[in-house]
């Protein structure tokens, strides 16, 4: 289902000002633009492989500053202290694409742990081909550089991001990085499987200290579902506020969540 929206105050001369964020896969394109402030000037959903005219017109301006949220095709963590650039052909084994050109790597400040990373090959070159200068930045960036705050020192913490029909699984024990994984969900049911799963594999016992939760809204029905695993169901919130004028895009807005606040995590 497509949504617009264009605040009264948007103005073209601006563009130069104003910022583009863009959250794409293969079902829904989201553009969210900015001003100076984080007033929300326009937002525009719609199928990804359905821009209607305005879109086009939209991604036609001239914006300046540019960031393009894209999925992972392929993910791999390496603690720093084993990290070896000598043996990043033995890390390619592991990715999908053995092009080490397309392979990039991100330190993740708080927990010692490199990632080397593919993004999605197909909506990478396009979007590349768009904004040749746009930054692009991964889920599994902004949501680790986020999530320190919500770690205790002490019991066990799974955290859940959903992108349509993607989850992002990642699990700490005692304030340490144990796991992150994506899996294809539809349902609640394919919800439970891999949370059940996870919870075996690394002999968690539900419940949990608590569940972290991202991109969807506090009423949808996977965070429902979460309430099975802990009793603490937390929504991972940016520091960064976004103002927005109109409630009915706030959740779409709110889907943007943590990524306003790790700009730099791009490549």
């Amino acid at each position: 289902m497509s949504k617009k929206y264009t605040s009264k105050n948007f103005h073209l001369h601006y563009i130069p000002q104003y910022t583009l964020l863009i959250k794409t896969d293969f079902l829904v394109d989201t553009l969210l633009v900015l001003d100076e402030s984080n007033h929300v000037q326009v937002l525009y959903s719609y199928p990804a492989n359905q821009p209607d005219g305005d879109a086009i017109k939209l991604l036609g301006l001239p914006f300046q500053h540019i960031f393009i949220n894209v999925p992972v095709q392929s993910l791999v963590f390496i603690p720093d202290d084993v990290f070896d650039d000598n043996d990043k052909p033995l890390y390619q084994e592991f990715l999908l694409d053995e092009q080490p050109a397309r392979t990039y790597e991100y330190r993740i400040p708080n927990f010692d742990i490199m990632a080397c990373y593919q993004f999605d090959l197909l909506l990478y070159n396009r979007w590349r081909a768009i904004f040749p200068n746009a930054k692009f930045v991964a889920d599994f960036q902004w949501i680790l550089g986020g999530v320190q705050s919500h770690i205790p020192l002490q019991g066990e913490v799974v955290g859940t991001h959903f992108r349509n029909t993607q989850l992002e699984l990642f699990v700490f024990k005692n304030g340490a990085f144990q796991m992150y994984n994506i899996f294809d969900i539809d349902n609640e049911n394919d919800l439970h499987y891999f949370m059940l799963t996870t919870f075996k594999a690394l002999g968690l016992s539900a419940p949990v200290q608590k569940i972290l939760v991202s991109g969807i809204a506090q009423n949808h029905s996977y965070a429902e579902a979460l309430h099975r695993f802990s009793e603490k169901v937390e929504f991972m919130k940016a520091k960064t506020p976004m103002y927005v004028s109109d409630e009915e895009i706030r959740k779409d807005v709110d889907s943007f969540n943590l990524m306003l606040d790790y700009p730099l995590c791009v490549s």
